[in-house]
């Protein structure tokens, strides 16, 4: 169960949604304001989240821009489970997506209690994509000095390859999408490691960003499935 809220919520801040006009990157092009839909359904197809993000604040740099983004992951009921505030940024035609954002205060209050070490490295989606194309790694690792027992938890998305053009359709329409596919491993220590994986496939469409994606277990076998709901320009 938390691999899979954790999965929703890596998918979901991948997804940084999109205005109308031309501006750093094709894929994620913001404004202030504007807001969004994700819907989560397990793997026999019932909803399991939503989450409504709103861009809180935007501005321009002298070849880009960075974006502040309220994220607020609801129950099927919508009941608020968490609150996050997402930071992007956009650089020569880059997106970088700060591996800092996939990690919820609820995980982060193991460590609380002890000195924090954080270290990333960002996710990368370039200005253009094609067929054939690799992308580069995303990581980050979080330790904890002075516990009683090693902390530590590593997150890591690779394997990240474009690998077709598909029309996909969601409840916000109907999109012409490149097909990435990648691996997340998550490694939990807490004195004793443990070590999870999965394979994820997403679907990214110029100005509006993720539209779907999909995760797998080890096996091959569906987790679930995130599909954009609704959008406001």
């Amino acid at each position: 169960m938390l691999m899979k809220r954790i999965w929703c919520l890596i998918v979901i801040t991948l997804a940084v949604h999109a205005a109308t006009n031309a501006q750093c990157n094709e894929y994620y092009v913001i404004q202030e304001g504007s807001e969004w839909e994700y819907s989560t359904y397990n793997a026999k197809g019932k909803l399991g989240a939503k989450n409504l993000q709103k861009v809180t604040d935007y501005s321009k740099t002298s070849d880009g821009f960075e974006a502040n983004v309220n994220s607020t992951l609801f129950d099927e009921k919508g009941k608020e489970l968490t609150k996050a505030d997402l930071h992007f940024k956009c650089e020569g035609g880059t997106m970088y997506m700060d591996m800092r954002n996939f990690v919820s205060e609820e995980q982060l209050k193991a460590f609380s209690s002890y000195e924090m070490k954080m270290e990333s490295k960002n996710l990368e989606i370039p200005a253009k994509l094609s067929i054939g194309q690799s992308l580069g790694d995303g990581n980050m690792t979080i330790t904890a000095s002075g516990a009683p027992f090693p902390m530590k938890m590593t997150m890591t998305i690779s394997d990240r390859k474009v690998v077709a053009k598909e029309s996909v359709s969601t409840p916000a329409g109907s999109f012409d999408c490149f097909k990435i596919t990648s691996n997340m491993t998550m490694e939990n220590q807490m004195g004793v490691k443990m070590t999870s994986q999965m394979a994820v496939v997403e679907w990214i469409a110029p100005k509006v960003g993720i539209v779907r994606s999909e995760s797998y277990n080890k096996n091959g076998k569906l987790n679930g499935h995130t599909v954009l709901s609704r959008r406001t320009n």
